[in-house]
């Protein structure tokens, strides 16, 4: 569970990573330190000896032999290195000093020239001036430093051999591996403090940044990286950035595409079902008279019963293939204007005019069944449009309003401007339309009465035929009751 949570967690691992790094390099650096201490205590205070031992050798010089045991004293006291004055011949001089080595022999005789000059090991026996103890010193060129000493009243050359007391080195080395345990505890503290503040600088805009690319995966952009870092992650969020604005502006437009696309689709649908349910009506709507028709036909032919009146039947038959013929007429005008093939001639007319004139021309209808004709047209009430196809327009308008009309009603025609847009209306009287029937009276081949009989209507086009001319003039027609009959509005566009 722990390696699968440390093999998922790129926190866990830049942690442990991190310390490990932390800890060997401090590891490393304490060993170096440690290896190199004992050394570089060695070479400081050599160093510093040589410098103190240059300053004795310069003050020697101005000093007599017997004289030189302060001298000695006290740079003995100061360095705390062991000194050795030796002459051209290698025997130790006594000088009086304190502290400096005396001679004391023994066993063997001193030796005999600079021993000092080869390099090797050279052995005496001598003893100190303050304590009488005999000791054993044993040098060599590799730990003492040597120099020339000439003093004042003496010609001949002497050696002055200086030796370091190692004693507090080894003490302070042995106080440093001492302490050893506790520092590596300290370091690694140290270590693990500082990994996981390291850690957690770099992992956390790296988890943020997982998170906002999981939103973004699920198709939220709401969220932005921010930040201000100028590193690779800093870079990093601002392309997430940029990416997601990039991909919530595509997304915009797809999802106005699709709506678009779904709005067009819905719309060819709705036109496939208005066609199908056009062509099921205008099938129906010629079946009967062609029915009748043939059925007219036949017995004038065969001489059956009634039929033998030829005369009677075929003005009737004549009568049937005029309606069939005027529904084909009006089928073929709204498949033209359907598929664009009726081109709209668009000029500034005077609805006015164009009004009185379809009158005239339908005004043989409404005079057969006693009705009675009112005319409110304002001049120069102007509208641009199709002349022939507005004309026909107010005709279909006209046609309904005398045929829906009992006889002897009157029909009102008023043209003019209401709220700075010209209109124009048509009332007949004496008659009303289903509240129901009124928002279906634009569908093709639909008519108000149920019987649907030619007798007291037409093919049940006219109104759709109207309602294609208007929207192709920009403009609509309303029909509602009013208080004497039904009053068909037609509302046109400003012209300005």
């Amino acid at each position: 569970m722990l390696r699968k949570k440390f093999n998922e967690s790129l926190t866990a691992r830049i942690f442990f990573i991190t310390a490990l790094m932390l800890f060997c390099a401090a590891a490393i650096t304490f060993c170096l330190i440690a290896w190199a201490t004992p050394v570089t205590y060695t070479a400081v205070v050599n160093d510093d000896l040589s410098r103190q031992t240059d300053a004795l050798v310069g003050k020697l010089a101005e000093t007599n032999l017997d004289d030189c045991a302060p001298l000695l004293d006290e740079f003995i006291h100061s360095s705390g290195a062991d000194v050795i004055l030796t002459g051209n011949d290698g025997q130790i001089i006594n000088t009086g000093s304190q502290f400096a080595v005396q001679p004391l022999y023994r066993d063997s005789a001193p030796p005999a020239g600079n021993a000092f000059k080869s390099g090797e090991a050279v052995t005496w026996a001598a003893d100190t001036a303050s304590s009488g103890d005999e000791v054993t010193v044993t040098m060599s060129e590799q730990d003492a430093i040597t120099a020339d000493v000439r003093f004042a009243d003496e010609d001949e050359l002497y050696f002055l051999c200086v030796t370091p007391r190692i004693q507090a080195e080894n003490l302070a080395v042995r106080a440093l591996l001492q302490m050893v345990p506790w520092l590596f505890l300290v370091l690694l503290a140290f270590s693990l403090l500082c990994a996981f503040v390291y850690s957690r600088y770099i992992t956390r805009p790296v988890v943020r940044l997982s998170g906002i690319a999981e939103r973004m995966a699920e198709l939220d952009f709401s969220w932005e990286c921010g930040g201000k870092r100028k590193d690779e992650i800093g870079r990093l969020g601002q392309s997430l950035d940029r990416l997601s604005g990039r991909l919530s502006s595509a997304l915009k437009e797809l999802e106005t595409a699709n709506r678009a696309l779904q709005k067009e689709v819905a719309q060819e649908r709705e036109l496939d079902r208005q066609r199908m349910a056009f062509f099921s009506a205008a099938s129906h709507e010629l079946k009967t008279p062609v029915t009748i028709l043939k059925g007219q036909l036949s017995g004038m032919l065969e001489g059956i019963g009634v039929y033998r009146n030829r005369d009677k039947y075929l003005l009737r038959s004549l009568q049937t293939a005029g309606r069939m013929e005027k529904l084909i007429q009006e089928m073929l005008s709204i498949s033209r204007m359907e598929s664009g093939q009726t081109a709209v001639h668009q000029k500034p007319l005077d609805l006015s005019l164009l009004l009185r004139q379809q009158i005239e021309l339908d005004r043989e209808l409404p005079e057969q069944r006693g009705q009675r004709l009112i005319l409110r047209l304002t001049p120069d009430t102007v509208v641009t449009g199709d002349a022939r196809l507005l004309g026909k327009a107010a005709g279909n308008l006209l046609s309904n309003a005398a045929l829906y009309s009992p006889n002897g009603a009157e029909i009102r025609v008023w043209c003019g401007t209401k709220q700075g847009v010209p209109c124009f209306s048509i009332e007949n009287t004496g008659v009303h339309i289903r509240s129901e029937a009124l928002e279906h009276l634009f569908e093709p081949f639909y008519r108000e009465e149920i019987s649907r009989s030619r007798k007291t209507g037409g093919s049940g086009l006219g109104l759709y035929l109207v309602q294609m001319i208007l929207e192709r003039h920009g403009a609509f027609c309303t029909i509602e009751n009013t208080a004497d009959g039904v009053q068909a509005a037609v509302r046109f566009p400003n012209q300005t």
